[in-house]
């Protein structure tokens, strides 16, 4: 894993005017209709075959593509060229969604619409939790042309089920979910400083249902509760629709030969 910040390499990518302006993304992601929403990891990836993806993606109505990885290196010479091809084929926004670090804060990419900001309420390192947001924005003007500024996504991130990697590398701890004490807290968290949404994600098991109906009985309507991990089939889609979750995030899912296959079923019968 690289563990040294490399986030200063640029590549001269044209890249065509913004569509959106400020705040468009999230209304646009407020409005849409629920469903799965893809993310794909442009560190695994190839873009050719992103590209393809986020085509299809935007055919059967997704609201955006996310692109995501825990690990990244030289990240400005792979993510801008990635990302103005995703733009140049498809009429879908797209979300980045990296771990910070420390030094330089979030990474961003020029041409992506709008980056999600995860603070991780259960590290144990404050870092992650409120500092990496502060070292962002500090950075942002020195990073990125003004005009090129992503809408900025405020997230509450938590994570369940034992996760030794990402504790690793971003100190949290697992939410516990024998008694809402816990997860109640957290909630209180992101109502009181108005986070857009609440980010629950599960990188070995699944979040569990009852935890996304829990927080969406409890979070104000227009916070969207985005989940995520080990979806690879409709009936997982729509067992946390049903539960309240807005988005129901899925990656490696598609990540084999018969993707398009697996796309359209996960897609099936959006509700």
């Amino acid at each position: 894993m690289n563990t040294s910040p490399q986030l200063v390499q640029r590549t001269q990518v044209p890249a065509g005017p913004s569509l959106l302006g400020q705040g468009d993304v999230l209304a646009r992601l407020r409005d849409h209709e629920r469903g799965p929403i893809h993310i794909i990891d442009p560190f695994k990836v190839p873009q050719a075959e992103a590209v393809e993806k986020a085509k299809l993606l935007d055919t059967l109505g997704y609201p955006a593509v996310i692109l995501a990885s825990t690990d990244y290196e030289s990240f400005e010479a792979r993510m801008e060229p990635y990302v103005a091809a995703i733009k140049e084929a498809t009429s879908l926004p797209v979300l980045l969604h990296f771990p910070p670090r420390k030094g330089l804060g979030f990474p961003l990419a020029r041409g992506a619409d709008a980056v999600l900001l995860p603070a991780l309420l259960g590290s144990r390192d404050d870092y992650y939790v409120w500092k990496s947001y502060l070292e962002t924005l500090v950075n942002l003007p020195g990073r990125v042309d003004r005009e090129d500024w992503p809408e900025l996504l405020l997230a509450a991130a938590l994570t369940f089920g034992e996760d030794h990697k990402t504790g690793d590398l971003l100190g949290t701890v697992p939410v516990a979910t024998v008694g809402t004490e816990q997860m109640d807290r957290y909630i209180a968290v992101t109502r009181s400083f108005g986070f857009h949404m609440v980010y629950l994600y599960s990188r070995y098991t699944q979040v569990p249902v009852e935890v996304v109906r829990h927080f969406r009985r409890r979070l104000d309507p227009d916070q969207i509760v985005f989940v995520s991990g080990n979806v690879r089939r409709r009936e997982h889609v729509t067992a946390y629709l049903e539960a309240g979750a807005d988005y129901v995030g899925f990656a490696g899912a598609l990540e084999h030969a018969d993707w398009r296959t697996t796309l359209t079923e996960i897609s099936a019968d959006r509700p």
